[in-house]
């Protein structure tokens, strides 16, 4: 669907370049900008329809048939046995069209997926982007080795790979929504991180929260239950904030050792996969108590 057939359909939609215009617009990813629809015009069969066009509108013809893809993607409710937890690794590439016939999706595959061992599957969504199911059973961060290799590989297939790292989500009934979310927020890295080759929650994540439906956004309500669920993390949390990561003075602030402070922050990354040493992940953990809890982020 091109922008002039979207309008014509669809006459009070709005293409921008921001990731939300508030709770009043039905919001989806659209030819690397956002398209923000009422909510009051559309019902649920047309919000259903648009998600089906406009997040899979290059889906490939033959929907993959392993077991994540098909529970991933809503075509089955059957949970995928031998994990607990996961983080999903997103891709999507750029090559030249008179490359496509060239490019061989299985061989990347493989090669990509040696360069990782805690790959657990892995399929394409359509012709240039997909996802790995990692295997972590702490959070993984992608180290500049891992870098290093993505580059060789560009080099090797002719082309650019651009990766997001999502978040460590328990496997359960809710990850297909969390993946759905998460391809969102990775549509948006590529326009508000342009120019990044490998993005995280935590590098986007104030400006693609920051307005008024954020606090309803599914990842942040799941990652509000993830920092809730451990006694005194508000405090922590606000305290490393104020102080811009300082150890020292937040340490302070709270009549805590320095060596206490730096355990509790240890646990609270085992706990969550955010280092609140950090200013990115630090941002991202006080955004998440902010909006659940009201107040203002300053």
């Amino acid at each position: 669907m091109n922008q002039n057939e979207l309008q014509q359909l669809f006459p009070e939609a709005k293409i921008t370049t921001a990731p939300s215009l508030g709770p009043a617009y039905f919001t989806l990813p659209f030819q690397s900008r956002w398209v923000h629809i009422p909510e009051h015009t559309l019902n649920g069969r047309e919000k259903a329809l648009l998600k089906q066009l406009l997040l899979n509108e290059d889906q490939t013809s033959e929907i993959p048939q392993n077991p994540w893809a098909q529970f991933l993607l809503g075509h089955k409710t059957d949970i995928p046995s031998g994990l607990a937890q996961t983080q999903l690794l997103q891709f999507s590439l750029s090559y030249r069209e008179e490359d496509a016939g060239s490019f061989d999706q299985a061989l990347w595959l493989d090669a990509f997926s040696q360069t990782l061992p805690l790959v657990r599957d892995c399929f394409f969504l359509n012709s240039k982007s997909g996802v790995f199911i990692l295997d972590s059973p702490e959070p993984y961060c992608i180290d500049d080795e891992l870098a290093a290799v993505l580059d060789i590989l560009d080099d090797d297939f002719s082309l650019r790979t651009t990766l997001y790292l999502g978040q460590r989500w328990s496997v359960d009934a809710r990850l297909p929504l969390l993946f759905e979310e998460e391809r969102k927020i990775f549509a948006a890295s590529r326009t508000i991180a342009k120019g990044n080759k490998i993005t995280t929650l935590a590098a986007i994540a104030l400006p693609y929260f920051i307005s008024d439906s954020g606090s309803q956004n599914p990842v942040l309500q799941a990652l509000q239950t993830t920092i809730g669920s451990s006694d005194g993390t508000d405090e922590l949390i606000t305290a490393m904030w104020r102080n811009q990561g300082n150890l020292s003075k937040a340490a302070a602030d709270l009549y805590l050792h320095r060596n206490t402070l730096q355990y509790r922050i240890d646990r609270f990354f085992d706990a969550t996969g955010l280092s609140l040493k950090n200013m990115d992940d630090l941002a991202l953990a006080y955004l998440a108590i902010t909006a659940v809890a009201g107040i203002p982020n300053n």
